[in-house]
């Protein structure tokens, strides 16, 4: 299959409606190309919602990380904090531990596309937004001993803790 990523990269623009590259783009997408599917999931998160997103995307989980990533923190956006700890258990088994330094480097990949499909920053799922808090994630305190949702302007990205929370925080924000 061939790599789509360039053209995401540098013409984000030719691969949304109306674009030089959307035909191709979307026959990418039909074939199952794996990177497409992601984009074009990640895409609609910024103009169609949250719930078409992750139609798109679920083919995707549990393989492709930033698409499993994805599907889990739209399930947060979404408020289904159930949905959300399932597929973080998916990304914890089969890409990285929900604690490390490749789940910030993969946050920042998100929310790096979706501010290149032009991301609203509607903070829309504000109300909604539900971070698991069961046995496998639990919410988070930061240093202080303090909520992450309560201080989240001043958190340190850094604190094992609450990376996760703030990713998800951040990313919601956006869409």
């Amino acid at each position: 299959m061939c790599d789509i990523t360039p053209t995401v990269q540098y013409v984000t623009s030719q691969i949304c409606k109306g674009g030089q590259f959307r035909e191709f783009f979307l026959k990418c997408v039909n074939a199952g190309n794996t990177k497409a599917i992601c984009y074009e999931g990640l895409h609609a998160a910024t103009c169609i919602g949250l719930e078409e997103s992750i139609k798109i995307l679920k083919p995707n989980v549990p393989t492709h990380g930033l698409s499993t990533f994805s599907v889990a923190i739209f399930n947060v956006c979404l408020g289904r904090d159930k949905e959300a700890s399932q597929v973080f258990q998916f990304f914890a088994n089969h890409h990285a531990d929900l604690r490390s330094e490749a789940v910030l480097d993969i946050g920042d990949s998100i929310q790096w596309l979706l501010s290149t499909f032009h991301a609203p920053w509607l903070n829309t799922y504000g109300e909604a937004f539900k971070f698991p808090d069961d046995d496998v994630i639990m919410h988070p305190k930061c240093l202080h001993g303090e909520n992450c949702r309560n201080s989240y302007v001043g958190v340190d990205r850094s604190c094992e803790n609450c990376k996760l929370y703030w990713i998800c925080l951040l990313v919601c924000q956006m869409l």
